[in-house]
């Protein structure tokens, strides 16, 4: 469960301050430091933020039901620790990025 404060403006909810995450055994709250960004919607906004324990969380806010979810976190002190894949070891995906060719076609590897 998640309970969220925000801070409310020109229209309620404009923001996330803080928020509580709780179930049975764990209750831990946070304060916003940092709204990174915000996709605002005809139904539900999203509000990327960081919080004071330094991890990134993802927050979504439905309208309609005025409700609030957890969709997503990160610790970006744990994407240090991914190491690449040993010389000769291919990994199982490694994303292509390259620019259209002249015919516009798409390369696939």
């Amino acid at each position: 469960m998640i309970k969220v404060e925000c801070y409310s403006g020109y229209k309620v909810h404009e923001r996330p301050v803080a928020f509580t995450l709780a179930d049975r055994d764990f209750r831990r709250s946070f304060q916003v430091r940092e709204v990174i960004d915000a996709w605002l919607g005809e139904v539900c906004d999203y509000f990327k933020v960081k919080a004071d324990d330094d991890n990134i969380y993802l927050l979504k806010y439905d309208r309609y039901q005025d409700q609030w979810d957890l969709i997503f976190y990160q610790d970006p002190r744990r994407m240090d620790t991914i190491q690449p894949p040993a010389a000769g070891v291919k990994p199982p995906f490694q994303p292509v990025f390259e620019r259209f060719g002249s015919d516009r076609s798409i390369p696939i590897h």
